[in-house]
């Protein structure tokens, strides 16, 4: 579920106005403080923080003569509020060059509205005014009512202006992205509070590269719901960029898959798992199956089935066959292991698979790995985050139970 789609079910929940005066209470002490600082009335104030407990189902405040103290839930959701304000501060600060007060940053922040924000991420999103007119369901002069709003209130050029459309700019993209990250830990404070509540359910949304061999991560799924029988886990499958994408504007968790060569560094971390080397794949018996020593022209006699080129495993086949004498048919490209694995099944077909896509992929290892050395084998599985992310109980512990299960598959 993107973090947009969260929003309009759980809208109660992102309040932004209610969200800040919260912040506010806590930074002051007391709502009369609060009151002062936001040019709000105390009964404005404290209306305010009564409909956001009565949205998170319980008392964020312990209100005495000395004024406004945080309850346990309180701390967890003034934890993610404060991560929710960094977000959108940075992306401020950012825009502005950095320029003025921290002061300043934070005050334009608490101009946001709900529906500015709303419909900015929409844009962004979408790819013009009118999608995303159509995806919330609103027209299309109240989308751009919002876009010009929030454009004045940061100051900055977000959008590209033409006769017939309207679309984010690289400004405004960016600006989504943190808009998106700021609600999102909205959506994991709750997550939070249930937690803190005894309630075993959670979220997780994880992305997962096409040449995983699945099973690995059905089998710590199945760990997780063990601990978490009301989880809700949600896998989609793309290619690397696509996913990557999807993790920065956190509208995904975790990616799963092998790591790519350099490692990325700065606002994502790689995280390795096991050593998944590359080796040259048949059929059981396939006539090379059981040779003790392969040659090259071997492998030139046999057709092959490939993955689609921009991967890296593509790199290394290209690289294997092109120290062939003769560059053998390549007859089937395909991003899919299903796909490449019935070919191999249903013909002479040779390929390039890992160790675990061999031994994971088909119940009976109809699978076999040639003997023969690869110049380049090195492949690492693991996970890519947000270098910022701060999970859940609940996503920590598929965390914890993926890489109990891999250490399993190594001792296997």
């Amino acid at each position: 579920m993107s973090t947009l789609e969260g929003l309009e079910k759980d809208d109660d929940l992102a309040r932004l106005r209610r969200l800040f005066l919260f912040d506010a209470v806590c930074e002051t002490g007391g709502i009369g403080l609060a009151a002062a600082r936001a040019g709000r009335t105390q009964p404005a104030v404290s209306l305010a923080i009564s409909k956001l407990e009565a949205s998170f189902g319980g008392a964020l405040f312990e209100r005495g003569y000395g004024g406004s103290e945080l309850t346990a839930e309180g701390v967890l959701l003034h934890r993610r509020v404060r991560r929710m304000l960094d977000q959108m501060e940075r992306a401020v600060a950012d825009l502005t060059g950095g320029d003025g007060p921290r002061a300043n940053v934070g005050t334009i922040c608490r101009h946001f509205t709900d529906s500015q924000v709303r419909c900015h991420i929409a844009i962004a999103h979408c790819g013009s005014a009118a999608e995303a007119a159509l995806q919330l369901g609103i027209s299309q002069p109240a989308v751009h009512r919002a876009a010009r709003q929030i454009e004045q209130t940061v100051g900055a050029t977000l959008y590209r202006r033409r006769v017939h459309s309207v679309s984010a700019n690289a400004a405004g993209v960016e600006l989504a992205r943190c808009l998106s990250l700021a609600l999102y830990e909205i959506a994991q404070a709750r997550e939070d509070l249930a937690h803190a509540r005894g309630q075993l359910t959670g979220k997780i949304s994880l992305g997962v590269l096409p040449m995983l061999a699945p099973r690995l991560v059905a089998r710590a799924i199945e760990r997780l719901r063990r601990e978490y029988p009301n989880a809700k886990v949600t896998v989609d499958e793309g290619s690397h960029s696509q996913l990557l994408r999807e993790l920065r504007f956190g509208n995904i968790d975790v990616i799963i898959g092998a790591l790519r060569e350099p490692r990325l560094t700065g606002s994502e971390q790689e995280i390795e798992l096991f050593a998944d080397p590359y080796v040259v794949a048949v059929r059981k018996g396939h006539r090379l199956a059981g040779k003790a020593r392969i040659a090259a022209r071997d492998l030139a006699s046999f057709d092959w089935v490939v993955p689609q080129r921009n991967v890296p495993r593509r790199a290394v086949i290209d690289s294997i066959l092109a120290r062939l004498p003769g560059k053998p048919p390549l007859v089937v490209e395909t991003s899919s292991l299903a796909m490449m694995m019935a070919m191999l099944v249903e013909s002479d077909c040779i390929t390039l698979l890992s160790r675990s896509q061999i031994r994971e992929a088909y119940p009976g290892s109809e699978m076999v790995a040639l003997e023969l050395e690869t110049p380049e084998e090195s492949r690492v599985v693991g996970y890519t985050l947000r270098t910022d992310w701060l999970g859940t109980p609940m996503q920590q512990a598929f965390i914890e139970q993926l890489s109990a299960e891999c250490r399993n598959m190594e001792h296997a």
